[in-house]
């Protein structure tokens, strides 16, 4: 039977609307689809990684990644395996921007931030993990640890009482391993299991791409929330959908005309605030948009060239959907 599973949560006087969360995808999650993202329900909505020693070396590119757009987003951490440099770069994120929640990244596994010892290979030294966690909670944060199953093998059982005893607020498990990447499937269980461990917040992450596989791992591990990722990134009108299932039972779907002013939109929103000079960097999450609604090869090339806003009303001006609309979520 479905369950209203929606809540809202309180950590440390930070009062957050609800527990279906946007995760830190680098490349993705900018202030751009962060703001799409909570105008479509998300209670929290996490940056993309952003490098300790760019904060404290005051890079530019690095800080401007940074900005937050309201205090419902959360900034996510990742460097060179030194406690010291992440609590100093929290604390200047903490008194610039007013940052109250921190995110600490254990769970990348993309080769280049694994060689600078950060991301997914820190799974491999618990204590270390512990020791970062703790020397960021000294900034008086509320810290969030982002953690995979384990790097080659399962020692989630290991990892999530360390970040816990060292202070974690917050713990998001990715029910994979590092090596899996994003193939294969993630396995609930192990977040059923992780339950066991810890009276934390546990926020549930994995192949949640559906209002209906939402409910079902709510329902499978008993976690107090749930993280959304790459599923959102051409729909982030799921947390919408979500919150009407969790509900209602039932939710609808965007037809073409609102996923192309939408579309529009979240353009719109990267123009103003990314600093960029065209539209070549949400290109790939334009595309995600219209991956699997109706004949959206027609309109592919197009949308995969454009520079500007404008060359995007053109393009979508031409796409017409001739047959039934149907949606084939694309993501696992």
């Amino acid at each position: 039977m479905l369950k209203n599973w929606l809540k809202p949560i309180e950590i440390n006087g930070i009062a957050i609307p609800n527990n279906l969360w946007f995760a830190p995808l680098a490349g993705y999650s900018h202030m751009a689809l962060r703001m799409t993202a909570k105008k479509f329900g998300a209670g929290l909505a996490y940056t993309e990684m952003v490098s300790v020693e760019g904060i404290v070396r005051g890079d530019r590119k690095t800080i401007r990644m940074a900005v937050p757009e309201d205090g419902r987003t959360v900034l996510q951490l990742f460097g060179t395996p030194d406690p010291a440099r992440y609590r100093e770069a929290a604390r200047i994120m903490m008194d610039d921007f007013g940052y109250r929640i921190i995110d600490i990244n254990f769970g990348c596994p993309v080769k280049k931030v694994m060689k600078v010892g950060a991301g997914c290979i820190m799974l491999r030294d618990p204590g270390l993990m512990g020791e970062i966690v703790a020397a960021v909670k000294e900034t008086g944060a509320v810290v969030s640890a982002k953690i995979r199953a384990g790097y080659s093998y399962h020692n989630f059982e290991e990892t999530i009482p360390i970040v816990d005893k060292a202070g974690a607020d917050i713990i998001i498990l990715h029910a994979r391993l590092g090596t899996q990447m994003f193939a294969g499937h993630a396995d609930w269980d192990l977040i059923r299991q992780a339950r066991a461990l810890t009276d934390k917040i546990l926020i549930a992450n994995g192949d949640i791409d559906t209002p209906e596989r939402a409910d079902e791992c709510m329902t499978a591990t008993g976690a107090d929330g749930l993280m959304i990722g790459r599923a959102a990134i051409g729909r982030p009108y799921l947390f919408a959908q979500t919150i009407d299932y969790c509900r209602n039972g039932t939710y609808t779907t965007p037809g073409l005309d609102e996923i192309k002013s939408g579309m529009v939109e979240f353009a719109r929103l990267f123009e103003k605030h990314s600093g960029a000079k065209n539209l070549v960097p949400i290109r790939s999450a334009l595309l995600c948009a219209i991956r699997g609604v109706g004949n959206c090869r027609e309109i592919r090339g197009r949308v995969s060239s454009i520079g500007t806003v404008a060359d995007l009303e053109n393009a979508l001006a031409d796409w017409k959907i001739n047959e039934e609309m149907h949606y084939e979520a694309p993501h696992r």
